[in-house]
This record gives structure tokens, C-alpha cells and sequence, in this order.
């Protein structure tokens, strides 16, 4: 059992609180038995994993104090796991492209969304915040180990790119593949830089006089539910015709 602050391995858990230490190491953290079980299930190898002595889950058993205390979590937590990275070499022919997008909640929420909706690559673009932060993978509830990630330019996703925008737009409507769906930071929306490359765009009709504007997560689930549909994904469909023969 680990009964000293000064354990590598703990030590190791408070060093990947910060971004340079987790893209130096290509590591990252996971708090909590739910997703330390996801990553189980997903298939992926832990480099180890840390519980509570009367919890009952394989690893090396820590003082529930010092567990606590490298935890993030005000209310501690009974597992700390630390994992591998995974980038995908290459990006699908849907593709999910975030620029400068600031909010590690926000983050999780659209690899969420992304995982439970479309097939498709998220593409974090520069100034964009890392998908291994804590707070972004326990948005994601689990889906950090599923869904693909890369880092690219806007340049690198297939078109057409279509620019999530707060007025101006078409409504969201399906779309088949190819087709990259670009969203922006949360205050000032996507850069002049990659609105240059976008080719349609899209804005969510809102009810008169209400609120102003979606949050981003919640736009990009809309999003996503539009060209998830299997019309969207270039499959024929039948004619009425057709149906009857």
C-alpha cells in the first residue's frame, strides 16, 4: 500500500494536472471508479491505477488521505487512473473541427456528442484546449477512450467546411459525407482565418425574444444530430415506388 506523499506515482498524478507535463509524457488522468471502468471497457491499458483499500478494483491500494488529496475532486474519489493518449493518424470523412475553443466542460460535452452521434474525427485546432485535461475528460463520461482525436489546421479537413455561426446562417439540415463542421470559441465565436475556409454555414434558429444564443456543446449536439440521420451518410433511400415491388 502507498503510504507516503512522495510516491512516483502519486507525484506522477499531480505532474499531469498541468498541460505541459501530459504532452510531454502522453499521459492523462481519469478520477473516479465510472471511468476507470469505461476505459476498461473500451480496451485500453492503464499504466497503472490507484484505489482505495476497500475498494474493489485491480491496483495498487492507496491511504485514503493521500487519494483524496491527489484527487481534483472536492469529494475525493476511490480511483485514480493514469492512461496513454491515443491520436488517430488520419481524420474520417466527417470531421468535427475546433477553433480556440477554451472551455475543458465544453470540450467533453462535444467528444460526448460526437461519440454518441456521428462517426467522425474530432479535429482540435491551435489555441484549442487539450481533450486530456482533467475537467474535459470527466465531461466526456467516458467517451476520451472511444472517440478519435487529432491535431490539425483547418486546412487538413476534407470539404465542404460548414462554420457554426450565432446569425446569418442556414438552418442545420443533413449533409453527406465529406463534410467538416467548424465550431468556435465560446465568446468569440470561429476566427476570421477559418471562417475563410468554410464554404456553408449554419445557425440554429432561436425563439424570439428568449435567449440570445446556444451554449456550444449544445449547438454542436444539434449539429450533429442533423447529418447523423441515414440520408446523411450518402446511403440511398427508398422511393415509395421502390418500396412496393
Amino acid at each position: 500500500m502507498i503510504t507516503s506523499p512522495d510516491n512516483e506515482k502519486l507525484k506522477l498524478v499531480r505532474k499531469l494536472c498541468q498541460k505541459k507535463y501530459r504532452e510531454k509524457l502522453g499521459l492523462f488522468v481519469t478520477e473516479g471508479e465510472d471511468l476507470a471502468r469505461a476505459g476498461l471497457a473500451a480496451g485500453a491499458e492503464p499504466k497503472f491505477l490507484l484505489v482505495h483499500p476497500d475498494f474493489e478494483m485491480e491496483g495498487e491500494q492507496v491511504e485514503p488521505d493521500l487519494l483524496d488529496r491527489a484527487s481534483g475532486l472536492a469529494s475525493g474519489t476511490k480511483v485514480l487512473g493514469v492512461w496513454f493518449q491515443k491520436w488517430a493518424e488520419e481524420m474520417s470523412e466527417i470531421c468535427v473541427y475546433l477553433d480556440q475553443l477554451s472551455d475543458p466542460g465544453n470540450m467533453g460535452t462535444i467528444i460526448r456528442s460526437i461519440d454518441a452521434l456521428l462517426d467522425a474525427t474530432l479535429v482540435v485546432g491551435p489555441g484549442t484546449v487539450d481533450p486530456y485535461a482533467p475537467a474535459s475528460v470527466r465531461a466526456s463520461m467516458g467517451s476520451i477512450f472511444t472517440q478519435p482525436l487529432i491535431k490539425a489546421p483547418i486546412e487538413a479537413t476534407p470539404a465542404p467546411r460548414v462554420a457554426m455561426v450565432a446569425s446569418g446562417g442556414e438552418p442545420p439540415a443533413e449533409h453527406a459525407a465529406p463534410v467538416t463542421i467548424c465550431l468556435g470559441s465560446e465568446r468569440e465565436g470561429l476566427s476570421a482565418a477559418v471562417l475563410n475556409e468554410c464554404e456553408e454555414a449554419w445557425t440554429i434558429p432561436l425563439r424570439e425574444g428568449r435567449a440570445e444564443s446556444l451554449n456550444v456543446a449544445a449547438a454542436a449536439a444539434i449539429a450533429f444530430e442533423r447529418i447523423s440521420s441515414p440520408s446523411a451518410t450518402g446511403e440511398p433511400t427508398q422511393s415509395e415506388d421502390e418500396s412496393e415491388e
